[in-house]
């Protein structure tokens, strides 16, 4: 069970790296999107990545890290 995250005397939420692993994953789901052309069909692209990395940030929490 992951508790804080320490680097030097400083400690980050574990919430930090959940978030960072959500952007890379989205940012990976978007260059996929353009690649297939799929980005053509969504009409405001900004809330599309955000909702993509809220729906990351909430799987990656709930299944893969249980906090």
């Amino acid at each position: 069970m992951p508790h804080e995250l320490a680097w030097g005397d400083v400690y980050f939420s574990p919430l930090i790296l959940v978030l960072v692993l959500a952007l890379i994953a989205t940012w990976l789901t978007v260059v996929i999107f353009n690649k297939v052309r799929v980005s053509r069909f969504i009409a405001f692209p900004s809330l599309t990545f955000l909702a993509i990395l809220v729906l990351y940030v909430v799987a990656i929490d709930h299944l893969y890290l249980k906090f």
